[in-house]
């Protein structure tokens, strides 16, 4: 997911459903096509912009009688200079189910006990800052440190959000070995409390690899955590897999898929990303 241009940055484009730090979680995307630039300096004094969009689609029945159906749409604009990048996210999301999840994305939550829901609209909107560290030698890691904020821009009686501000903090973990670059992420999530409601801050966790096929195809696969929010839920676990495709210098395509091992994840979902660079 991430994509880079320059120094130690490890940009986060593809958004992922929770339990994603859509964390993305999150190095997913195109970091075995970017890991080469990594180990150029960043001399440019310029700054990159970047817009980035996709669809995603997930269902599960995260423990109850019925699947929830969730399609969430992000848009979002980064810029990027020297070790800097900053990012806001806006989506679009459509939840049909029995109320057992409100929200989508990194926004998402199972509570469960809630009313039926269809409803569709804004969801929360995030803004993003990440800086690479550039005092870690380079023949060690990568690394980026990644601040987050959630609006409660989503309609909360419609069941699209919580209505509450979160915040999160964030490690992103890579490391080039030739065409193979393991990758971890470390997070944690404080949520903000619904009214009626007493969410618990979480822990995240992310464990993979991507593998640079040619110079414009790689795939990766990792493992996802994360604690559950309420008491209502369990922890969830997914399996996320992806496929990312430089379409020109300035576009890369991700195609990607993810199951869900607990009650906690969506059975299954998958999606498509674009990024486009100017």
């Amino acid at each position: 997911m991430p994509a880079t241009t320059g120094s130690n940055q490890i940009h986060t484009d593809i958004v992922i459903p929770s339990p994603k730090s859509l964390t993305v979680a999150s190095l997913m995307g195109a970091i075995a096509l970017a890991a080469p630039v990594h180990a150029a300096s960043d001399s440019s004094q310029s700054g990159t912009w970047q817009a980035s969009s996709g669809i995603d689609y997930s269902s599960g029945s995260y423990g109850d009688d019925a699947d929830t159906n969730i399609l969430f749409i992000p848009a979002s604009i980064s810029y990027q200079r020297g070790a800097s990048t900053t990012k806001l996210t806006v989506p679009w999301l459509r939840i049909e189910g029995p109320g057992s999840v409100v929200g989508g994305g990194d926004s998402g939550v199972v509570t469960g006990g809630m009313e039926a829901v269809d409803a569709s609209g804004l969801g929360d909107i995030w803004l993003q800052q990440s800086f690479a560290v550039d005092a870690i030698p380079s023949d060690w890691f990568y690394l980026d440190l990644v601040g987050k904020v959630k609006f409660p821009t989503a309609d909360e009686a419609k069941g699209l959000g919580t209505g509450a501000f979160d915040y999160t903090v964030q490690l992103d973990f890579f490391k080039p070995l030739g065409k193979l670059s393991p990758m971890a992420t470390l997070a944690y999530k404080i949520k903000g409390d619904p009214d009626g409601s007493d969410l618990n801050n979480v822990f995240y966790t992310s464990i993979g690899a991507d593998y640079r096929l040619t110079d414009s195809v790689n795939f990766g696969t990792t493992l996802d955590y994360q604690e559950a929010s309420s008491a209502s839920s369990d922890d969830a676990i997914e399996v996320f897999s992806y496929l990312g495709y430089k379409a020109s210098e300035s576009t890369l395509l991700t195609f990607y898929t993810y199951f869900g091992l607990t009650d906690g994840s969506p059975d299954l979902g998958g999606g498509i990303q674009c990024r486009y660079e100017f």
